[in-house]
């Protein structure tokens, strides 16, 4: 088992979850700009952990269990419904609407505790011992 693959997006997850944390308190703060410059990098750097994801570790996993199986379709629609939800905070927080902001960084924050549970238990330990050589899905998610 590759535990460099399960280290290496579990950590990136922190990251993420830091990096999500400053937008929440920017926005709690009123500073907006900040905001939307702390979401953006959010963004990009998830963007591309889904990609990395959906990229290499998903087709390694489902090479083995059928693209059918429920836990890739379970973790790509958790992609969708989160890309939709980005959208939608970027909308808020370009309009200045702290409250609408505050509630969906909430929602997502839960979402994203969620989603990262699943694939932290589960998946990547599991694709972890599909996937020999780890290298190229981790460098995925430099920037």
């Amino acid at each position: 088992m590759d535990t460099s693959l399960i280290e290496g997006f579990t950590r990136h997850h922190r990251a993420l979850d830091r990096a999500f944390e400053g937008t929440r308190c920017a926005v709690d703060n009123g500073d907006f700009a900040q905001a939307r410059a702390d979401f953006q990098g959010f963004r990009d750097a998830i963007e591309r952990h889904m990609r990395a994801e959906e990229t290499w570790l998903f087709p390694a996993y489902e090479a083995q269990h059928g693209q059918d199986n429920p836990l890739t379709s379970i973790l790509r629609k958790g992609h969708r419904d989160l890309r939709g939800f980005f959208d939608e905070i970027a909308e808020a927080l370009s309009e200045g609407d702290g409250d609408e902001g505050t509630a969906l960084i909430g929602t997502v924050g839960q979402i994203l505790h969620h989603h990262d549970d699943k694939e932290e238990q589960e998946f990547y330990p599991a694709v972890a011992v599909l996937l020999p050589d780890a290298r190229a899905a981790l460098k995925a998610l430099e920037p």
